[in-house]
């Protein structure tokens, strides 16, 4: 009996690891959990009926296994597509990590197979290559979700079927997207316009090609930055969605899907679906190439009241300030918050609670947040800061009200630990504007060691400079609604921040956990 039961627990741990699924570069397993509230955005941006009735009964699978870098929307990513087809009645899905799904007899009784954020070699056993290469030949669907081009790079016959490969993303930002065949059926739900999205953004190399793919989207040159680093295809063609035919079956490909907001954008979440609805076979649409198709389409490019680009030349609207008047001083003198010595700049008694130690600025449990004693309009604001693990606080910007509407009166640039130069930073890492808007690079510091961070305010023009490199450069004018950013993902704001006070003071919060600060200076701008 004994032995029976030992037998019984390898077999359960080994079929926990299958299901499970295990992130080869952290030894850990890949999480598949969704929060509460994400799935209630997902659900509230659902479209409510298919774009075509299915002809039967169609069956998804939804693979998101992951031996490289594991994407954080993947959960969200594979829940969506999950409830979009609940919802609409366009097929039911299976989500899994197994690799052993890919066997003949499992695969065939699926109609399409989504491949979300997958990267790395997923498997190398070749009865399962020839499964996928013979379902997809026979006549059924494969959809992939902004990774799946970051994967199989061995496997010349994957990055065949998938249409190219991932060679880097030198965009992280608000980008314009063109529609490159404005007639075409799968773009219909973007009403003839080419928009504006912020995302991560792929460019590609071989197989990638026109002659083989029906481009659908990709970047509007007009509407991005061209002076990025990392840009390697000098014919400027930056592809996001294409699909194309593979045998009798159907592939389509969109590189949106790095951020988590994503998944609960409406546009997008319908565009898939009519990707979807195309790979399983019931969405008609033609996949001839593009470089064959005559005469060439004219695309739709991105209209000019969103160009980031545009937007970025014209800058703010003149900002009238009805209740704060500036400081009068004359402009372009610096003025010290803190030289080591004391802090005589900010209020008391908080002030008095923080401590001075070798010239450094102190957190202190208890000590509470601290403010400029005087406020300040368009400004440079310049500080060292240094982080230790747990490390949990904030930059406060303009604060008409000082403590006593910090969270909704004031602007909050996160300060927290190092992550390393390879995470994708978010809206709650280092350097971000807190809930608003996510650093295009992670340009933090290891802990305990010091971050030098520079943060320009012109009217609602904000950029941070943190250790010589720009990390954020935005106009808040954009961030026209309560709770909403520009990209229709939700913010904890009450207040839209086009309308946060345009004077204020400077503040340092106390999460309750360690920080230091110190060579704290400001310059008023004119």
């Amino acid at each position: 009996m004994r032995r029976t039961w030992v037998v019984l627990t390898i077999v359960v741990l080994a079929v926990a690891v299958l299901v499970t699924g295990l992130d080869a570069a952290q030894k850990k397993p890949q999480s598949m959990d969704v929060k509460a509230d994400q799935i209630e955005k997902v659900k509230a941006a659902l479209p409510a009926a298919p774009t075509v009735k299915p002809k039967k009964a169609r069956k998804l699978l939804i693979f998101s296994l992951c031996k490289g870098f594991v994407h954080g929307s993947i959960p969200i990513g594979a829940k969506a597509i999950e409830l979009m087809g609940a919802k609409t009645g366009a097929y039911t899905s299976v989500s899994t990590l197994d690799p052993e799904v890919f066997r003949p007899q499992t695969l065939r009784q699926f109609d399409a197979v989504v491949f979300n954020n997958t990267t790395g070699t997923l498997f190398e056993d070749e009865g399962l290559q020839k499964s996928l290469l013979a379902f997809i030949a026979s006549g059924r669907g494969i959809v992939g979700v902004h990774a799946a081009t970051d994967c199989f790079y061995k496997w010349a016959e994957f990055g065949k079927m998938m249409g190219g490969y991932f060679s880097g993303h030198p965009w992280h930002e608000n980008v314009g997207i063109k529609l490159d065949d404005p007639s075409h059926p799968l773009l219909k739900v973007f009403g003839g316009k080419g928009f504006a999205i912020t995302d991560e953004i792929y460019q590609f190399r071989d197989p990638y090609s026109r002659a083989s793919l029906r481009v659908l989207l990709s970047l509007d040159t007009n509407a991005i930055n061209m002076k990025k680093g990392g840009i390697k295809r000098t014919d400027r063609d930056f592809a996001v969605s294409w699909l194309h035919q593979v045998g009798k079956g159907r592939v389509f490909y969109c590189s949106l899907g790095h951020r988590n907001e994503i998944f609960w954008n409406p546009t997008i979440l319908k565009y898939y679906l009519d990707g979807i609805q195309y790979a399983l076979g019931d969405l008609p649409a033609d996949a001839t190439p593009t470089a064959r198709l005559s005469p060439a389409p004219k695309p739709a490019l991105v209209p000019d009241e969103v160009n980031p680009q545009k937007k970025k030349a014209e800058g703010p609207a003149p900002v009238r300030v009805k209740v704060y008047a500036a400081p009068r001083r004359a402009p372009g003198k610096p003025v010290t918050l803190f030289d080591g010595k004391d802090t005589s700049a900010w209020q008391k008694p908080a002030a008095d609670k923080w401590t001075i130690e070798d010239g450094v600025l102190t957190w202190q449990k208890g000590c509470g947040n601290i403010w400029t004693k005087k406020m300040f309009g368009d400004f440079i604001f310049d500080l060292e800061f240094k982080t230790t693990k747990g490390t949990n606080s904030g930059i406060f910007l303009r604060s008409a009200e000082g403590e006593k509407n910090w969270l909704h009166g004031s602007i909050e640039i996160q300060i927290s630990p190092s992550y390393g130069p390879d995470r994708k930073p978010g809206i709650h890492d280092c350097g971000s504007v807190y809930d608003i808007q996510a650093p295009s690079v992670a340009a933090e510091k290891p802990v305990g060691e010091w971050n030098h961070m520079v943060i320009t305010f012109k009217g609602n023009l904000l950029k941070i400079v943190l250790n010589d490199k720009q990390i954020i450069g935005i106009n808040l004018d954009q961030w026209t609604k309560a709770h909403e950013n520009p990209d229709g993902s939700k913010n904890k704001f009450k207040t839209a921040y086009k309308d946060m006070p345009k004077v204020g003071c400077l503040g340092l919060q106390d999460h309750g956990r360690p920080v230091w600060y110190r060579n704290i200076k400001v310059t008023p701008l004119k």
